[in-house]
C-alpha cells in the first residue's frame, strides 16, 4: 500500500531529529530558529538544517518545536545571507519546506490513537497536509508562494506507482486539496486532475473532495473529527478500515498518475510566479453562486468620473463629516461679573459679603462656556466582490466604492481600496484619494472575502479599538463559506468596527444578509446617496 511521506511525529512514529548542525549550515540553523520562533509563537522552536542522508526534505516535532530541513534543497551554504529578507527567493522550496513544517508544529495538535487501524492512520494523515497549510494560509496569507514552492519537494510522484484507486485519491488528497486549501493554482493540477479523474471517476472524486474540504475546516485539536475523516475516506473507497489492504505494485513507469504528477511538479519550478501562464484561457464567469475553478487577476479600465458621481461624492462627504463632528461640550460656568444669568440667592450673598467688609466668594453671574471637542478618528477600508455573480452589476458597484473612498478621504477618514475575487488586490492604498473611477472586471472563479477582511485589518488596523472604524463590503455576499465570512464579520463587530453592506439590486437572486451589518441594496449609487449616506451613519453610531 502506498503511505503518506511522514514527517510530523505522533506517538507512533517518533524518530530521532538531528539536534546539531554542522558547521558549514551552523548560520542557516540559527537565522531559521529565529523565524520558526517568530512565525510560531514558540520561544523553543528549534531548527536544524544538516543534509537528510535520503530522507523526507523536512521533519517537525510539534509537541518540542524541532524542525529539520533538508540542506540538500540549498545550493550552498554561500548562496545568500539567511539573516536577510531577500534570501528566501535565493531558496523558494528550502524556505517553504521551513513555512510548511512550521504549520504543523502550529496546527498539528492531534495525535491518531495506538489502535487506530494503519490505514485510517495513513488516510487521516494525509488529509492533514492541505488542513495545516490552509490554516497557516488564513494568517500568513502571503507565504502561500513559498508553500506553494515546497510541494515540489513534499510530494513524490514515486509514491504514487500504480494506477489504483487508492494511489489515485492519494494523489487527489495530496494535490487536489491543497487547490481547496489555497496554497495551489487549478492550473497546476490540471493534468493530474485528469489522470486522477480518469481512474475514480467524477463521482467518486466528488466525495473525496467533501471530505477533505471538511478536514480543512477540522480544529487543530479535534483527533476524534480527523480519524472519522480517515474512517470514511477508507470505506468510499471500499477499503476495510479494519484491514490493511494488499494494493498491486505495478511498475512505476507505467503509472500515468505518477507521470502527471512529475510533469505538474516540473511545471511549478519552471513557472514560479504566481501570475497565470501566458495565453492560458479565461475564466467563463458562473452564475450566482457558481464559482468557476481558475485562477484570474483582477482587471479594470480607468475612466474620469461623471458629474453625478462627483456630486455624489460631495453629498457623502458632507454626510460623513457630519458623522464625524462632536458638538462643542457645554458647561455652566459661574462669575462675578456679567454677562450671563444673574443668580439672585448669589447675589444677595454678595451684597451682604460687602456689607460687612469680607471678601466676596459668591459669584451671582453664571454663563455657558463651550469647549470645543476633537472630531474622532475614522477609517475607512472599502472592499470589491469581483467574482462571477457581481458581473452585471460590476459598473454600478464600482461607482459605490469610487464614491465612498472619495469621499471618506475628503472627510479626513484614513482609507483603503481593495477588490477581491481569486486574488487580493490592493487597489487605492492609505493616503491616496482616488483620482478615476476603476470599473471592475467581475470574472474572479471565486471570492477570498476572509483573505480580504485579513488584509484590511492589517494595514488599517480595523479590529483596533481606539478610533471610529468602518467596513465597506460591496457584494452581493453569495460565498462559497459563508460560515466563516459570518465569523470574520462577527469577529470585527465585537471589536467595535461597524460594518455597512452594499448589496446590488438582484431580484431573481437576492444577496446574502448577514449578521452584525447594515446592508442596503443599491441600484444606481447616484440618486440613492442619502441613502448610503445614512447608513454609513447608523453604522458608525452602533459601532
Amino acid at each position: 500500500m502506498t503511505s503518506v511521506s511522514t514527517h510530523v511525529a505522533t506517538s507512533s512514529t517518533s524518530p530521532a531529529l538531528p539536534t546539531r548542525a554542522t558547521p558549514a549550515w551552523a548560520s542557516w540553523s540559527a537565522a531559521w530558529t529565529t523565524q520558526a520562533a517568530l512565525i510560531t509563537g514558540r520561544p523553543d522552536a528549534a531548527v536544524t538544517v544538516a543534509p537528510a542522508a535520503g530522507g523526507p526534505p523536512g521533519y517537525s516535532l510539534p509537541a518540542t518545536a524541532q524542525i529539520h530541513v533538508d540542506a540538500d534543497l540549498i545550493p550552498a551554504p554561500t548562496i545568500a545571507d539567511p539573516r536577510r529578507p531577500g534570501h528566501k527567493a535565493k531558496v523558494p522550496v528550502a524556505y517553504g519546506v521551513l513555512l510548511h513544517e512550521c504549520a504543523h508544529v502550529i496546527h498539528s495538535k492531534w495525535d491518531p490513537p495506538p489502535a487506530v487501524a494503519p490505514v485510517v492512520r495513513e488516510a487521516a494523515l494525509l488529509l492533514e497536509e492541505a488542513r495545516i497549510e490552509g490554516r497557516y494560509r488564513t494568517t500568513r496569507p502571503r507565504d502561500r508562494r513559498w508553500l506553494r514552492r515546497a510541494v515540489t519537494a513534499i510530494i513524490d510522484p514515486a509514491d504514487t506507482p500504480t494506477d489504483t484507486t487508492w494511489s489515485a485519491a492519494y494523489a487527489a488528497g495530496l494535490l487536489l486539496a491543497r487547490v481547496d486549501a489555497k496554497i495551489l493554482y487549478s492550473r497546476d493540477v490540471r493534468e493530474p486532475r485528469r489522470a486522477i479523474t480518469k481512474i475514480l471517476g467524477r463521482k467518486l472524486l466528488k466525495g473525496l473532495r467533501r471530505i477533505w474540504q471538511e478536514a480543512l475546516t477540522v480544529d487543530d485539536t479535534d483527533t476524534e473529527r480527523m480519524i472519522s475523516l480517515g474512517e470514511r475516506w477508507c470505506r468510499l473507497l471500499g477499503i476495510n478500515p479494519t484491514l490493511t489492504p494488499e494494493l498491486p505494485a505495478d511498475d512505476a513507469a507505467t503509472s500515468t498518475i505518477a507521470a502527471a504528477i512529475a510533469a505538474a511538479l516540473d511545471a511549478i519550478l519552471t513557472n514560479p510566479s504566481d501570475t497565470p501562464e501566458p495565453g492560458s484561457p479565461r475564466p467563463r464567469p458562473g452564475g450566482p453562486g457558481i464559482h468557476v475553478d481558475t485562477d484570474t487577476p483582477i482587471t479594470w479600465q480607468e475612466r474620469e468620473p461623471r458629474d453625478a458621481e462627483r456630486k455624489a461624492a460631495n453629498r457623502l462627504t458632507a454626510l460623513l463629516r457630519r458623522a464625524r463632528h462632536r458638538e462643542p461640550a457645554r458647561t455652566l460656568q459661574p462669575s462675578t461679573t456679567p454677562p450671563g444669568r444673574l443668580r439672585t440667592r448669589a447675589a444677595v450673598t454678595l451684597a451682604a459679603q460687602r456689607a460687612v467688609g469680607a471678601s466676596p466668594t459668591a459669584e451671582p453671574w453664571q454663563r455657558v462656556v463651550r469647549r470645543p471637542v476633537p472630531d474622532p478618528e475614522l477609517t475607512v477600508a472599502i472592499l470589491i466582490d469581483a467574482s462571477g455573480s457581481m458581473r452585471d452589476f460590476a459598473e454600478p458597484m464600482s461607482s459605490a466604492a469610487w464614491i465612498v473612498a472619495q469621499a471618506s478621504t475628503r472627510a479626513g477618514a484614513t482609507s483603503a481600496t481593495l477588490a477581491f475575487g481569486d486574488r487580493i488586490t490592493v487597489l487605492i492604498p492609505p493616503g491616496r484619494r482616488p483620482a478615476k473611477v476603476r470599473d471592475m472586471r467581475a470574472d474572479a472563479g471565486t471570492e477570498r472575502f476572509v483573505e480580504a477582511c485579513t488584509e484590511a485589518d492589517r494595514i488599517l488596523h480595523l479590529s483596533t479599538p481606539g478610533t471610529a472604524r468602518l467596513l465597506v463590503v460591496v457584494s452581493d455576499g453569495h460565498y462559497v463559506n459563508p460560515t466563516k465570512a459570518q465569523a470574520t464579520i462577527t469577529r470585527l463587530h465585537r471589536t467595535g468596527c461597524a460594518v455597512l453592506w452594499l448589496a446590488p439590486d438582484n431580484k431573481s437572486w437576492p444577496p446574502r444578509v448577514y449578521d452584525h451589518t447594515t446592508t442596503i441594496t443599491v441600484d444606481d449609487p447616484t440618486t440613492c446617496i442619502n441613502l448610503i449616506g445614512q447608513a454609513a451613519i447608523d453604522a458608525l453610531s452602533k459601532a
